[in-house]
């Protein structure tokens, strides 16, 4: 009987990747997947570490994956283990601990586990502990091009590390410095998932801005992408705003380049990102912006931003609010602030959690409202779209070009345009909640 599988990932696009590719390599040796949630043979928890709140639900799921395993054990990947192993390892529910570095080796360690007789002492393995001269680098080193797991946009992995001083930020001590996929094994695994029938391949990395492979950057990967033929197109996922280069911003003038870039700016605040050590101030950003709007005034930009950062006073927060008022972002991404042990911000004085509390919600308020008032203007309009199936609810979703994300209104009988590019008429937009019909 062939054994099955889940996977359970957590935070970022880069994790979801590195998701596919385990998946990929264990059904390419026989195993069957299954949803998280249902009972299996095995489960992996795929974990992020970016703040405390995040290993403390990363401990969560290693606990509530133990009990759909019927080994009783889950196997552990991810940064949390990298920043902590020996700590991932202890907890009675892991039977292996496993570092990204060796992410593509899990099935080695699974075989190993399955193969052995005794239960549950010897069948525990404290840490994955390969050769450090494989060659490995992050990357995959045997032709392995995963395909999108459980979803229809495919990621595709072009870099790794960062090298960023960001005084929050636990992600270079886990992930190390920037890495570049070649140049080539990028073009053929984007090739692999044209082939395959997907239908947007989304740029994925740590700082993928970063990617250099032999002096081939970012903007040079993207017009060889998209000189491919195929019906396809192309997003770009967060990059950095002292990255973003005049040639990138040429690229969002491509048909096959998504009209949508999301670039974080964290704090409206000089004074905050300074204590942040954000590479760039607040007019360097709107400079930016203003940029690439008037190359296209209906491209969607979306941001992140922390919230209650230490220091943080009234007045930098409103200077944060004023920041989204004069961009319009489509969308916010808005983070309150955790720390993160063994970072510089772990060890300065937070904001209190009613200030945290009052600014969180005020933001909230106001950035849906800018992104309502974004939908708006797409009110009638044919969106150049991709539809999915809705995870969340039963039928339809859509995801257009320009990361609107809506429902699908009629029943889709012809269920052919599932999958594929496709247009979709925005029908009605509401805070929270945007229509569409086929």
């Amino acid at each position: 009987m062939q054994k099955t599988f889940s996977v359970k990932t957590l935070g970022c696009k880069l994790n979801q990747y590195e998701s596919s590719l385990i998946a990929g390599i264990l059904v390419e040796n026989g195993w069957i997947a299954r949803p998280f949630g249902e009972n299996v043979d095995l489960v992996i928890i795929n974990t992020c570490t970016v703040t405390n709140k995040s290993d403390k639900k990363c401990r969560n799921y290693i606990r509530q994956g133990a009990n759909f395993s019927t080994a009783g054990r889950v196997l552990v990947t991810g940064c949390m283990v990298d920043r902590d192993s020996d700590y991932v390892a202890r907890m009675p529910e892991v039977f292996a601990a496993v570092k990204n570095s060796d992410k593509e080796k899990i099935n080695f360690i699974v075989n190993d586990f399955y193969n052995r007789s005794l239960f549950p002492e010897d069948k525990r393995i404290k840490n994955s502990n390969f050769d450090d001269n494989t060659g490995y680098n992050g990357f995959s080193n045997n032709g392995q091009y995963p395909l999108p797991f459980y979803r229809t946009r495919g990621l595709l992995k072009i870099q790794d590390g960062c090298d960023g001083k960001c005084s929050y930020c636990i992600v270079p001590a886990v992930r190390g410095l920037p890495v570049s996929r070649d140049f080539n094994e990028v073009l053929n695994h984007a090739r692999t998932l044209i082939d395959s029938g997907c239908p947007e391949l989304i740029l994925t990395g740590i700082t993928i801005g970063k990617y250099n492979s032999n002096s081939k950057s970012l903007a040079d990967l993207i017009k060889k992408i998209v000189s491919l033929s195929g019906r396809f197109r192309i997003r770009i996922t967060s990059i950095e705003p002292n990255h973003v280069s005049d040639e990138l911003i040429g690229c969002l003038e491509f048909d096959k380049v998504c009209s949508h870039i999301h670039i974080p700016l964290q704090s409206g605040s000089d004074r905050i990102l300074t204590l942040m050590k954000r590479p760039y101030s607040v007019m360097n950003y709107m400079n930016l912006v203003e940029k690439i709007s008037r190359k296209n005034s209906d491209i969607s930009i979306g941001t992140d931003l922390i919230i209650g950062f230490p220091g943080e006073l009234e007045e930098d927060f409103l200077l944060t609010l004023k920041a989204v008022e004069e961009v319009k972002f489509s969308y916010v991404h808005q983070f309150t602030f955790s720390p993160r042990t063994g970072t510089p911000a772990s060890l300065m004085c937070s904001c209190s959690l009613n200030e945290i509390s009052d600014r969180s919600r005020r933001l909230r308020s106001l950035s849906a409202m800018i992104s309502l008032n974004y939908r708006k203007k797409f009110l009638g309009r044919n969106l150049s779209s991709v539809i999915e199936k809705n995870k969340t609810r039963n039928g339809y979703k859509a995801v257009s070009s320009n990361y609107i994300k809506m429902e699908i209104k009629n029943s889709l009988l012809n269920t052919d345009k599932v999958g594929i590019i496709t247009d979709v008429r925005l029908d009605s937009v509401e805070i929270g909640r945007t229509v569409g019909i086929v």
